[in-house]
């Protein structure tokens, strides 16, 4: 595949960051004024490790250091131990348990994070790599390892105010691993399907400042699925130095290969799956009806990030965050689409299947930098936490796309063998540039009041050459107004009004002209007591989603409007014996209220489960089983619907998951991890009639780990 020059533009402005340190950028800088000095908590403090702190400081939802109980919004922090603890292997299986968040939408798909939101997709504009987005179109997205973060940041609610085009429900910051402190672990880990992994951390701090880290993680062998195998490996160096001018410079990469065979339990038809039918009951969910000779799924990205931080005598930073990044996906796979001649129920004894047989080329080319200015100003008792950025992105994506067909049966199925393609039916690429100033004030008055304010302008260009090329420029203007009171015992109840817009990348020959937009009014309240040994929040909030597009392609309509209101919760408590408790519950009422079809008004979209709850405990023994941790877990999914017009259910699921941990021998740490240990067979959604999925069944894991 041809190499091609980034464009210059978004090259220039990533550049910028090596200027951070320059004498003109400190002089800047120099002047007090009236200007309150202060000491903000470094970027590291807001970035590193989680532990058991109750009330962590976070830069998502703020993009500078603050606690999550200052956040106006809805906001999760998942640490290395939660998102371990069940052996997590994508970013998806270690958020089942965090409200609002609907994960594994497409089942037990091994090479992507499908991740819903508040019922929204967020898997495409909602995902952000330290702070800057990784954005996804069609089959361009960057895959990244849980192994490799230290936190997950999960945002609720519409953030285009600080974060510009993104999905309404919210988003999910990955935090990396960085530099900065001596870190040895070195771990093997086996499965029961059978595969293998070794994982390793290592880092140092070295002379004059300087820090590096090495983590990665190797995985192969076999899935679940029928003849489902395959290779993958990470790596993520890092680098940190502090300059003689006191910038710190944190440099992370990121390089990713997989070579690997797909999945077979998704796309199938909801008559087989969800219910049974007559001549055989169910598919089975290992079940894979692709061919192994020709299914493959190959993987390379790499991306390097750079970060620097200076703090200025005036008590003001700058952080510049710069990232450039390279993904090639290819693909070929056969999936089914109902039953012979796209029937939606067999039409023989043994159950033909029509299938499609795909094949995509696909590479992608980011470039992207996120520049702030922040520090704090009083103005007689009012203190103001001032932010001022600038946020720019380039996105491109060259792709070709390929479709054939073929069939196979449900009973006795055989290979389909290697199909005939027909012509590219997409041959393009796309390209998206992205610019938006933003600014914060976080106003602190009165013993305990906080008051919010974002304002944030975009200009978005978006073009694509080809059959169906277009050009398109938006711009948008977004805002969040916020008010809490942070009382001294640690409770802070608070209000908010934001609004959102979300680019899309489809031709106005195809009938969509706007981006997508509107706006969310959330209420809630947390309990974050300093030192205390339980946390808990609540938020009760409602979106409104406008020029939501409608209809098939080629002839799309953005009449489409979708109302998302509901209930989230999230607890935990620590006893004094060993105990740990976590729980989370959502209450979801999503509605179609303008749609070009007017039957579907008052509908809810399909993948949207009403109820979804989840509960963990855990216990850390002392005295003679000193170092043996138990803990179980058990999620509920609630009912959703697998047809537009709601004549079609998805049946609730429980499941139970179990771990274990053992720390002996001074160094060394054994865990088994049990995830739906009752092998429960069940279907987390289905996007139509046609394209319902399993979730996965029981998986056993074991690792074997050296810190030290």
């Amino acid at each position: 595949m041809p190499c091609h020059l980034l464009p210059a533009r978004p090259i220039l402005l990533s550049g910028v960051l090596l200027l951070s340190a320059s004498p003109l950028a400190m002089a800047q800088g120099a002047d007090d004024g009236f200007l309150g000095t202060i000491v903000l908590n470094s970027q590291e403090d807001a970035t590193g490790p989680v532990g058991e702190l109750a009330n962590p400081l976070t830069v998502t939802g703020s993009k500078f250091p603050m606690n999550v109980n200052e956040v106006p919004q809805s906001l999760s922090v998942l640490g290395t131990e939660q998102i371990e603890v069940f052996n997590a292997e994508r970013v998806s299986e270690a958020m089942r348990y965090v409200p609002g968040v609907t994960s594994d939408v497409f089942g037990n798909d091994a090479d992507y994070d499908w991740l819903r939101i508040r019922g929204f997709q967020a898997d495409q504009t909602g995902i952000y790599l330290d702070n800057a987005q990784n954005l996804s179109f069609a089959f361009g997205s960057f895959f990244i390892d849980p192994y490799t973060l230290e936190r997950v940041e999960v945002l609720r609610g519409p953030s285009s105010a600080l974060y510009g085009g993104s999905n309404p429900g919210g988003i999910v910051n990955y935090v990396s691993k960085r530099p900065g402190e001596r870190v040895r672990e070195l771990s093997f880990g086996i499965d029961d399907a059978v595969s293998g992994s070794v994982k390793f951390d290592w880092g140092n701090v070295l002379t004059n400042g300087h820090s590096y880290r090495l983590t990665g993680r190797l995985k192969g062998g076999e899935a679940y699925d029928e003849f489902n195998d395959g290779l993958r490996g990470t790596f993520a160096p890092s680098y940190g130095f502090t300059l003689d001018t006191g910038t710190e410079v944190t440099l992370l990469a990121n390089l990713h290969a997989g070579d690997e065979q797909h999945n077979g339990s998704s796309f199938l038809p909801y008559f087989g799956t969800v219910e049974a039918v007559q001549d055989f009951g169910r598919i089975d969910d290992e079940a894979n009806f692709s061919d192994p000779d020709w299914d493959d799924y190959r993987r390379r990205q790499a991306s390097v990030t750079g970060i620097v931080e200076h703090e200025f005598a005036n008590g003001f930073t700058f952080t510049g965050v710069g990232r450039l990044g390279v993904a090639s996906v290819e693909e070929s796979y056969y999936y089914p689409f109902g039953y012979s001649g796209f029937a939606l129920t067999p039409q023989d004894d043994a159950g033909t299947l029509s299938l499609v047989a795909f094949e995509h080329d696909t590479l992608v080319r980011t470039a992207q930098t996120d520049l702030r200015y922040y520090g704090t100003v009083y103005t007689g008792d009012v203190q103001h936490d001032l932010l001022v950025g600038l946020d720019a992105r380039y996105y491109g994506i060259d792709e070709m796309q390929a479709s054939g067909s073929g069939t196979t049966s449900v009973v006795g199925s055989v290979d389909p063998g290697t199909p005939t393609l027909g012509a590219p039916y997409q041959d393009s690429t796309t390209r998206q540039r992205q610019v938006g100033l933003y600014l914060q004030d976080q106003l602190r008055f009165g013993d305990g009041f906080i008051a919010t304010a974002n304002l944030r302008h975009d200009r978005v260009e978006t073009e694509q050459d080809g059959a169906a090329g277009f050009a398109r420029e938006d711009s948008e203007t977004s805002y969040r107004v916020a008010l809490a009171y942070e009382t001294a015992s640690g409770v802070t109840p608070y209000a908010s009004y934001a609004t959102f817009f979300n680019p899309l990348i489809t031709s106005p020959g195809n009938g969509v002209t706007e981006p997508e937009t509107g706006d969310q009014v959330e209420i809630g309240v947390k309990w974050l007591p300093e030192g205390g040994n339980f946390t808990l929040s609540a938020a009760a909030f409602s979106i409104e989603r406008e020029n939501t597009v409608t209809g098939v392609f080629p002839d799309f309509s953005q009449l489409g409007a979708v109302e998302s209101k509901g209930v989230e919760v999230e607890g935990t408590y620590r006893t004094d014996i060993g105990l740990s408790v976590a729980g989370t519950f959502t209450y979801l009422d999503a509605e179609v209220t303008e749609d070009a079809n007017a039957t579907l008004v008052g509908t809810t979209p399909t993948l949207i489960p009403e109820r979804e709850a989840s509960l963990r405990a855990e216990y850390a023994f002392e005295g003679t089983l000193d170092g043996l941790t138990l803990g179980a877990g058990i999620r509920y999914r609630g009912e959703s619907f697998a047809s537009e017009d709601n004549a079609l259910k998805v049946p609730s699921n429980t499941l139970v998951d179990l771990h274990a941990g053992y720390d002996f021998a001074d160094e060394w740490h054994a865990s088994l991890a049990v995830t739906n240990l009752e092998d429960e067979r069940h279907v987390t959604g289905c996007q139509t009639a046609y394209v319902c999925s399993y979730g996965a069944g029981r998986e056993v894991s074991f690792e074997l780990s050296r810190r030290w």
